[in-house]
Order: structure tokens, then C-alpha cells, then sequence
């Protein structure tokens, strides 16, 4: 910082305007050029300049992208548990909302998701985004929201709801394998309490939960608005394609335990 300020200059005069020993300035120095974060010029009293702030911040986003890619392709043939029950603990509105959007991201046939309207708008674009890849994405929200591509229900009761709880929730479950459980402070910006699972049958629990909500609430309008008996049938059968049997989080849940019936049965 003092040398984008005061460049360039000596070591020398580095370590007393900032009030460090000698020695050590010149091993930051060091390190510094090193880095390639300054320029010393060859002649006798080596002076120092910096680099400006842009030109150093660029290439030091372009060598971060480049590892982080090297990273991802690394980790990426490193293999866990093929099964994790555990019910794991998220510490941070950031740690949620990342899981979220990571959740979203590898989501292959729906997502149903039950969401107060902050946390909502900051997960918005990865809503959006995996509705453009054909995923079938399902909200049950509690206020109008303009979310392009999903299916949006909004609670008839949410006003009264948002009013009555003391702080705000976001509850996604991934193709009926996998889900996290957020409750927020009033603002959005602290962590109640909050828990992500691969659990499959707790995932297909809480997933067959959240679909019978959203088709409750979808009745529940229906009634309001009058609808004959013969709509509100219809009404029921375009949500019952959220129980679909055949999601990922199903056909794993029948394959792990189905097996282990069916070796039980021919022992």
C-alpha cells in the first residue's frame, strides 16, 4: 500500500515509513516481487515500485480461476460414501443459501420448495435457471412472487403466516433424495436453526410432505374462488403428478433397501 502511494522507493525507506524492521521489509519485499505483486529496478539501491492495483488484481483472478479449475477436476474423480444418512448441521445464511443454489444445480426432475419471500428472491436466479434446463421446479410461496418457469403457489393464508412467525424459512427438497431446512431470523440475516440431509427416506418423508402441502393450498384457493367440484378434481389431479414414484430419490430408496428385503426373504 505504501508503495502504490510513494513509489517508487528503497527498502530502506519502506520499513520507516511504515515502522518495521528492516530485516523483515526486505523479506516481504521479497516475497512481494516474487508474487510479481512489485518491480526492482537492478541498479545499486534496487528501488521498488508497485504494481498498479487493477493490472495485480487481474491476474491474480486469472491464476485463482485457473486453480479452482484444477481443483474441481481433481476432487471431482475422488469419490465419498455411497450412502450418508447423517442429518448435518448449517452454521451461516451463506453456508444455506450456497447449499441451495448447489442443490438447485444438480437437480435432474423437481424441486419443490417452500420458501418465506427473502430467502425466496435471493435464490431466484438458480430457481430460474434450473427451470430453463427442464427441471420441473414447485413453490409454495406466501406473496406473489415473478419467478420465470416455475410453478408458483401462493399460500392463501400467507399474509397472516408471514405476520405470525418471528423469522422466515426456506425448505427445498431435490428430486425426493436430498433436503435442507432453514429457519431464519426476521431480516434473513442470521441462522436459527438449520440441517441438510441425503437421507433418502427422510428426504421422500419430507418431500411427500411439502407435495401434499402445495396441493392443499392449491384446494384451498379453489374453494375460495368457488370452483365446482368437477374443476376442483381437475385441480387435484394436475398435482398429484407430484407424487411421482419414479424420481431418483424413489428409484435409489427401492434399489438400497429393496435388495437388502429381498435377501432377508431367500435367507
Amino acid at each position: 500500500m505504501f508503495l502504490l502511494r510513494e513509489s517508487p522507493a528503497t527498502g530502506y525507506r519502506v520499513a520507516q515509513a511504515i515502522g518495521k524492521p528492516v530485516a523483515n521489509t526486505y523479506k516481504a519485499l521479497e516475497s512481494l516481487h516474487k508474487k510479481g505483486a512489485i518491480l526492482v529496478d537492478e541498479g545499486a539501491n534496487r528501488l521498488c515500485r508497485a504494481i498498479a492495483a487493477e493490472e495485480l488484481l487481474a491476474r491474480l483472478e486469472r491464476g485463482f480461476q485457473k486453480n479452482r479449475r484444477q481443483a474441481a477436476k481433481t476432487l471431482a474423480r475422488l469419490r465419498g460414501a455411497e450412502h450418508d444418512d447423517r442429518i448435518y448441521q448449517l452454521q451461516s445464511r451463506e453456508q444455506v443459501l450456497e447449499r441451495c443454489r448447489q442443490m438447485l444445480a444438480r437437480s435432474e426432475e423437481l424441486v419443490t420448495l417452500d420458501a418465506f419471500p427473502n430467502p425466496l428472491e435471493e435464490i431466484r436466479p438458480s430457481l430460474e435457471a434450473t427451470a430453463a434446463r427442464g427441471v420441473r421446479v414447485a413453490i409454495r410461496a406466501y406473496q406473489p412472487a415473478n419467478i420465470a418457469g416455475v410453478e408458483l403457489f401462493v399460500d392463501p393464508l400467507g399474509a397472516s403466516i408471514l405476520k405470525r412467525w418471528p423469522g422466515q424459512w426456506l425448505n427445498l427438497v431435490v428430486d425426493g433424495q436430498e433436503f435442507l431446512l432453514a429457519f431464519l431470523n426476521s431480516d434473513g440475516q442470521q441462522v436459527h436453526q438449520a440441517v441438510w440431509s441425503s437421507s433418502l427416506y427422510l428426504s421422500w418423508v419430507y418431500y411427500s410432505a411439502l407435495s401434499a402441502e402445495l396441493s392443499l393450498g392449491v384446494l384451498e384457493h379453489c374453494l375460495q374462488q368457488g370452483a365446482s367440484p368437477a374443476e376442483m378434481q381437475r385441480t387435484l389431479e394436475q398435482h398429484r403428478r407430484l407424487f411421482n414414484l419414479e424420481l431418483p430419490g424413489y428409484r435409489k430408496l427401492r434399489d438400497r433397501f429393496g435388495k437388502t428385503s429381498r435377501k432377508s426373504a431367500d435367507s
